[in-house]
């Protein structure tokens, strides 16, 4: 088997991708599993404040604005903050923080903080209840995997809940990213503090290389976590 180059994708390597408009990972619709899903955090009219991490310029944060939700985002690349609301037409003002510079909506329910993910903690945004995870956990290196879920559980309140969407797959066939994350490893990093299901798993439609399409192993997982107690 050939060898497989593999690539560190810590910030600095997403940094890059945004500043060279590599950004093929963007996708300009809302994601089908948080429309289909969405009831597992929040049911009937309830308005909720939902954090996105490593949020990118995901067009779910302004789908969920629009009915009436509150948003908190971070976001290494001031690149995607900035096209975040100048690409969905929503006016907004900056203000710079110790650690970050915050992109904030007029009607401050959108809040989007450029910078250091594991520099977020309970001094800048009191405990979170509600989590989407559009590929962020898939997008890291397994160490620093490791390091963003302890970050991630300080930063959640006594009662959460998480929706996660992941990829499955053979990494001997491709290195990444996103990278492969399975259900152990996941029962690894979340279980002592976490329950966890598997909500639904469904093959991907576009392969990341032709290793990946002969294989027809692919998998876009999602699941559902919430506090144990």
């Amino acid at each position: 088997m050939d060898k497989i180059e593999t690539t560190y994708t810590d910030a600095s390597y997403w940094s890059d991708r945004w500043k060279n408009s590599e950004i093929s990972f963007h996708k300009s619709v809302n994601h089908p599993f948080l429309e289909k899903y969405f009831h597992l955090l929040a049911n009937d009219d309830t308005k909720i404040r939902i954090f996105f991490p490593l949020c990118g310029k995901e067009v779910d944060m302004a789908w969920l604005w629009t009915l009436g939700h509150e948003i908190v985002g971070v976001e290494f690349s001031e690149i995607a903050c900035e096209q975040f609301f100048t690409e969905n037409s929503i006016n907004y003002k900056i203000s710079t923080l110790s650690n970050f510079k915050l992109f904030k909506s007029l009607d401050d329910r959108i809040k989007l903080y450029n910078g250091d993910f594991f520099k977020m903690n309970r001094d800048v945004e009191k405990p979170f209840g509600y989590v989407w995870d559009r590929g962020s956990l898939v997008a890291l290196p397994k160490d620093l995997r490791i390091r963003y879920v302890e970050h991630m559980l300080g930063l959640l309140g006594e009662k959460f809940k998480y929706l996660m969407d992941t990829y499955d797959y053979d990494q001997n066939l491709y290195p990444g990213p996103p990278h492969s994350v399975r259900m152990e490893e996941i029962q690894k990093l979340y279980g002592e503090r976490c329950t966890i299901d598997l909500i639904e798993s469904k093959m991907h439609n576009r392969p990341f290389n032709e290793k990946l399409r002969e294989s027809n192993c692919l998998f876009n997982k999602l699941y559902f976590l919430k506090n144990k107690n």
